[in-house]
């Protein structure tokens, strides 16, 4: 290989380390360091210089997987933009309970512990007027809010099964799974979203 177009080699690696510094989205930076880590390989050889050839053959995988990883999470929080909240990484936390039509479970301005998945019969929500069926998580509002309490009472309307989250496995998993936490924070956004909608229907209506 010509001395110059080694040399331009080494310099363009440098350039392109060079540039990772400056870089502040993850993606884009792999895909640089990728670039150095074969620039550098590329002018390494030829000049023998060992210790560098194995130091970028040993990040050049690196680089990619950690490129496959940005991807597939990207690819997750993609899926929960659209989606229900995946509740299948909670399951090991579930409790499983039965209530009779008229219990209540909580009342508005109760400390917040928990979340519920319903799995069958129906709630109601008498402050928004709202009610709920079979196959919905409620109750994630209240462990997300600055004072931990419910905003709001859940009352049985039927004799209902469903399943308790507790609400640190519910913040161990929030944080460990992004796609989680970005299905609930939509879940929460949402929800918040109606109930003032409805607010504004009712003030209007008086």
């Amino acid at each position: 290989m010509p001395d110059v177009l080694v040399q331009g080699l080494g310099y363009l690696a440098s350039v392109l380390v060079f540039c990772t510094f400056y870089m502040r989205t993850m993606l884009p930076l792999r895909y640089v360091a990728i670039g150095s880590n074969v620039a550098f390989i590329c002018y390494a050889i030829p000049l023998h210089l060992w210790p560098v050839v194995v130091l970028h053959a040993l990040l050049l995988p690196l680089n990619v997987w950690r490129v496959l990883q940005i991807r597939w999470l990207l690819a997750q929080i993609g899926a929960a933009r659209g989606g229900r909240v995946d509740l299948r990484k909670l399951m090991a936390s579930f409790v499983a309970e039965r209530r009779a039509a008229g219990d209540v479970l909580f009342r508005k301005g109760d400390a917040a512990n928990c979340a519920y998945y319903l799995a069958r019969g129906e709630i109601e929500f008498p402050e928004i007027h709202q009610r709920i069926g079979a196959g919905e998580l409620f109750g994630e509002i209240g462990l997300f809010s600055s004072d931990g309490l419910r905003t709001a009472s859940a009352l049985c309307k039927t004799d209902v099964e469903l399943y308790r989250v507790d609400g640190e496995a519910l913040a161990v998993a929030f944080h460990q799974s992004p796609d989680l936490a970005f299905a609930l924070l939509r879940l929460v956004a949402s929800r918040m979203t109606q109930n003032l909608e409805r607010l504004r229907a009712r003030t209007a209506d008086v």
